[in-house]
């Protein structure tokens, strides 16, 4: 007979029961979920000789907050805490090339030029982009305008543009250190490029005009100055470029050299009152371009007084010979058919030049007196005998 069970009993009983059903079920889930996995493991799962098991690394974390607080920061001008949030991306997924940028960017307005160049070649080793390689070519770049090396700043925009060559600011800043080098035809192509990727880049257009003007092409130059001050109407250093220009300008369509030195007199002084009205202090260049068309202004007149002069003296020679020519007697006139004409009575005509004069001609003699009739002829003369 079987004892009765207490309450309490009862209850543990019910308890482990349900357990060790929980438990079996567990087992079978692991059972069928092992038999189905290798359907979709990947083959560095499977065992290797020894026992071990070849395990893939964990997905790269893409620490996508911490650069987005870092680009915050850098915007904010706070490139030391830039630095400190690009660092903790990095503790994430060292090879995150963004995080990177963000660094070499806020490396470079510290100063610390070093670590952009290890940044640089950190990301090229980590597959950079190209638009993040152009972003450090173009830190490159500036950083060779500092130390005054045009040609490795030339180099380094070049890549930059050739790396993102729909960037229009890239070709911009290319061109305008060729103009640096005075290479006005290198920098023609590279900033038409530019203005036809921005048509209201003012600056391109600028530097587009400053490339025509290096060689002489004087009406294109004119043209994209005028874009530029047309763009940004108190462009001021577009004003002071086309007072240059009418400063060098050979000739201007339309003006003497009075006017165009004139005209380029106006906009210098125009360039000097928009820098006064600025604040801003006059560049001694202005000044002195001010003084050299004035100058030219002053050459000009000497040279048409000097002109006129000549001109004077010309007509009263040309006067005097008049008047001389006058007094002088007539020459015989030519007889008609081009021959000279006959020489006076009593005169020997002129043997004509290159042939020798004629000998002179004696009278012939006059013939023996006829006999009168009835006289005999006279006799002729003895025949010759030969002995």
């Amino acid at each position: 007979m079987m004892a009765t069970m207490m309450p309490t009993e009862m209850v543990m009983a019910t308890v482990k029961t349900r357990m060790t059903t929980i438990r079996r079920s567990l087992l079978a889930l692991v059972l069928v979920g092992s038999v189905a996995s290798p359907v979709l493991a990947l083959a560095a799962d499977a065992p290797v000789p020894g026992g071990t098991r070849r395990r893939q690394p964990p997905p790269a974390v893409i620490p996508a907050d911490e650069v987005k607080a870092a680009q915050k920061l850098y915007d904010a001008r706070n490139y030391q805490g830039a630095v400190i949030q690009a660092k903790a991306a990095l503790n994430k997924n060292e090879r995150y090339t963004p995080a990177m940028l963000v660094m070499a960017k806020a490396y470079f307005k510290l100063g610390k030029n070093e670590w952009v160049k290890t940044l640089g070649d950190m990301m090229k080793n980590a597959g950079a982009s190209e638009a993040e390689r152009s972003d450090i070519y173009q830190m490159l770049a500036f950083m060779e305008v500092d130390k005054k090396n045009t040609p490795g700043a030339i180099e380094q925009f070049r890549k930059a543009a050739e790396a993102r060559p729909e960037n229009a600011i890239l070709w911009n800043n290319l061109g305008a250190q060729y103009l640096v080098v005075k290479n006005y035809r290198e920098a023609g192509p590279v900033l038409e490029k530019a203005v036809q990727l921005q048509p209201t880049f003012t600056k391109a257009h600028l530097n587009l005009g400053s490339a025509y003007r290096g060689v002489k092409q004087f009406d294109k130059a004119l043209a994209e100055y005028k874009q530029a001050l047309a763009l940004f109407p108190r462009y001021a250093d577009a004003v002071f470029n086309l007072g240059i220009l009418y400063l060098d300008a050979d000739k201007m369509p339309n003006m003497d050299t009075t006017a165009k030195l004139n005209t380029a007199i106006t906009y210098l002084q125009n360039y000097k009152q928009m820098l006064i009205g600025a604040g801003q202090p006059v560049p001694p260049e202005a000044e002195a371009y001010l003084n050299e068309a004035q100058e030219g202004i002053k050459k000009e007149q000497k040279r048409i007084e000097r002109q006129k002069k000549q001109e004077e003296r010309d007509r009263q020679r040309a006067a005097k010979k008049t008047a001389d020519d006058a007094k002088k007697p007539a020459a015989p006139a030519p007889a008609p058919g081009g021959y000279p004409a006959a020489p006076a009575p009593g005169y020997p005509a002129a043997p004509a030049p290159g042939y020798p004069a004629a000998p002179a001609q004696r009278a012939p003699a006059a013939p023996p007196p006829t006999p009168p009739p009835g006289y005999p002829a006279a006799p002729s003369a003895p025949a010759t005998r030969w002995q």
